[in-house]
């Protein structure tokens, strides 16, 4: 993985020159990493709403784009996006922090994350439900949920299904899918307990 991690930090290193401190269009971020493979977007653009404080605003734009990724990676297919998505700005502060997150996440998982099993991750079959997959968890993302944390548990599973993608990992993609099932299980939860239930449950077993 070092080899792959020493391109992705020089394409971050690109992108932060490219926006000079004025910041960047979702249009011109995705030109600017197109050649880098969908699986780097995905890192990108999950990674924000992995902490607790997240960056307001983005969920929604960030979460529909990674629908579109999603069906890319499963279908293989060119597809267009809102022209309201690709020009929506990214302070310069943003994609700092985001840069830096990243390569923060990548230098201590490069241990854990590494080519093997690659026929669970190249199967064209299984890439039609890796990107299927990827397209609910970034809706579930786009969702204005009154939830605290949502956010988390569908930026887990995509964070894992881009590393395991960029790696060749079929472990990795086997524990996306499982945190995928938790997301899944915790959000049909709360969706039960109601908006004052899940307050109340966050409050008890997160803030106490």
């Amino acid at each position: 993985m070092k080899e792959r991690i020493n391109v992705f930090a020089e394409s971050l290193q690109t992108l932060l020159l490219d926006a000079k401190e004025k910041g960047m269009t979702i249009e011109s971020l995705i030109r600017n990493l197109a050649k880098k493979g969908q699986a780097v977007l995905l890192v990108l653009l999950s990674l924000p709403f992995c902490q607790p404080i997240q960056i307001p605003g983005f969920s929604t734009p960030f979460g529909i784009l990674l629908i579109f990724i999603g069906l890319r990676i499963g279908f293989g297919q060119q597809i267009w996006l809102p022209r309201w998505i690709l020009g929506k700005k990214i302070p310069y502060s943003v994609l700092e922090r985001i840069a830096k997150l990243a390569l923060k996440v990548t230098n201590k998982l490069r241990y854990f994350v590494y080519p093997r099993l690659p026929n669970l991750v190249k199967n064209p079959i299984l890439l039609i439900f890796h990107g299927l997959m990827i397209a609910i968890l970034g809706f579930v993302l786009a969702l204005p949920l009154p939830i605290p944390l949502s956010n988390i548990l569908a930026a887990y599973p995509l964070l894992i299904f881009g590393l395991a993608i960029l790696e060749d990992d079929g472990a990795a993609i086997l524990i996306a899918y499982g945190l995928s099932l938790v997301c899944f299980t915790i959000l049909a939860g709360l969706i039960w307990l109601g908006k004052e239930g899940a307050s109340s449950f966050f409050d008890f077993y997160v803030y106490r």
